[in-house]
């Protein structure tokens, strides 16, 4: 009997002590931590700024036969135009640009070796000011007299093919292209549409384009009528509208009825093709808004419903040293509860220093840092079993468009010299909606792991810079760094 007890009690101490060593390997197997994510706050904001493909931008002409600026800059080169520009708005930081080329001159011939010239000298400009083109060609700069300056169909199409390999060269320097050609400043107003084939221009301007280059029209009628919804190039064709007043006008791209389909179908389309717009003029606010500057909330409404990418500085803002919509927006403060009875977006650290303090904003500030997309990592995790980490890491975005334009977005793994050991690509980063989040999870081998320094975010557009997100964070090389080993 005793032996008997005895072999059980040493049978339980072996299960005891097997038991203790299985618990005790798993605890050292199994790790989770939290990685910390600090989000931007104000008095940072300057560092986004430089993201590529959204924001406010500038306008800027060129005509490509004598290589001059047009109307109040018809006394310099376009070159010089655009530096001018550049040191206008140095303190707003635009990385876009409305760019015009106007081949007024070739209206009734091809483009000959001086235009093509005269665009690479330019394109060279805007690369050593590191912005890139939201270009539009266009033939009518004097609209008072349209007609004489207007070419025919044939000639456009002519233009075109000219123009393909032109295109294709510069591809990474156009975040977008606009339709154009047609009308008083590539506009596309009732009368020249009648006189031009519009479908035959338009469908030969996607046809001589990269797949990849997003096209932009003046109304979305234009889109409806000549664009097949079956075709792939339905999903590139954006919008911009040049006829920003705060209420809503017939002239804007979708008309003035909100509850009309045309309205409806920007409003979901946007999502996923990119929007550019103006306001009009800050000396015609007394004709065509009854003297009244731009309402800065129905502006910011309108750009949000309509998820609009870029904006311009040129219109409405301090043309002719005259204070006008934009600049009477830098006085007009906001906050969080303002933005929530309007349903916008922001991010909550928006509205604080780092220090936790609370901080005035104004309707410039949030139009300028939340058009297009304004992305940031919210949540970040490490988990090790067995020797294999895995990452769970969750972006969002606040800004009022989707990062649409972005062609590589990836977490990496970085060895000490921020050479890549690992990737993971985020597959639907270019589709994250306002307000939307998305989580990589991302396992990497004991092997990787062991060589890395970093763990890294990265995401660019076609040109390959890379962009910052909306976090606290260390930004090399055009890495946002999230974590070193």
């Amino acid at each position: 009997m005793r032996k008997t007890i005895k072999l059980v009690s040493l049978i339980g101490l072996l299960l005891i002590g097997i038991a203790g060593f299985r618990g005790s390997s798993n605890a050292q197997a199994a790790t989770s931590k939290d990685i910390a994510v600090k989000a931007l706050t104000a008095g940072e904001d300057h560092q986004l700024l430089n993201n590529q493909d959204r924001g406010l931008r500038l306008e800027v002409n060129l005509d490509v036969h004598s290589g001059m600026g047009l109307w109040g800059n018809a006394n310099k080169t376009g070159i010089d135009q655009l530096s001018q520009a550049v040191s206008n708005f140095s303190t707003d930081q635009p990385k876009l640009a409305q760019v015009y080329f106007y081949l007024t001159a070739y209206k009734d011939k091809p483009l000959d070796e001086k235009a093509f010239s005269e665009m690479n000298d330019y394109f060279q400009a805007l690369a050593q000011h590191h912005i890139k083109a939201v270009l539009r060609f266009a033939y009518i700069w004097d609209d008072a007299n349209p007609k004489a300056q207007e070419p025919t169909t044939t000639t456009v199409l002519q233009h075109l093919h000219q123009l393909e390999p032109w295109i294709k060269a510069h591809r990474d320097q156009i975040s977008v292209l606009q339709a154009g050609l047609i009308g008083s400043w590539g506009e596309w107003d009732g009368g020249a549409r009648r006189r031009m084939d519009e479908k035959s221009i338009l469908r030969t301007l996607l046809a001589v384009t990269p797949k990849d280059l997003p096209i932009q029209v003046r109304y979305y009628n234009i889109k409806a009528n000549d664009v097949a919804r079956s075709s792939a190039d339905w999903n590139r064709v954006g919008f911009h509208d040049d006829y920003l007043i705060g209420n809503l006008h017939e002239w804007n791209t979708a008309g003035n009825d909100p509850n009309s389909a045309a309205w409806k179908a920007m409003a979901t389309e946007s999502k996923t093709v990119p929007v550019d717009g103006e306001m009009i003029w800050g000396v015609a606010n007394a004709s065509d808004h009854g003297g009244k500057l731009i309402s800065a909330k129905l502006s910011a409404q309108r750009l949000a419903q309509h998820h609009f990418t870029s904006l311009s500085l040129a219109h409405n803002y301090k043309e002719d040293g005259q204070p006008y919509s934009m600049m009477s927006w830098q006085h007009q403060y906001i906050n969080r509860a303002i933005l929530d009875r309007l349903g916008l977006p922001y991010q909550p650290s928006w509205f604080k220093k780092s220090d936790g303090e609370n901080v005035n904003r104004t309707w410039f500030d949030y139009i300028r840092d939340y058009l297009g997309y304004r992305v940031a990592l919210t949540k970040a995790n490490e988990a090790t079993v067995n020797g294999q980490t895995t990452y769970q890491l969750t972006l969002k975005n606040y800004g009022f468009a989707a990062p649409m334009l972005t062609a590589q977005a990836k977490f990496v793994l970085l060895d000490k010299d921020k050479k890549i050991v690992a990737e993971k690509s985020v597959d639907n980063f270019k589709d994250l909606q306002t307000g939307s989040e998305e989580t990589t999870n991302w396992s990497v081998t004991e092997t990787n792991q062991t060589k890395a320094k970093y763990l890294a975010f990265f995401f660019a557009g076609y040109d390959g810079t890379g962009n910052r997100l909306a976090n606290d964070m260390t930004f090399s090389e055009g890495y946002n760094i999230i974590s070193t080993f």
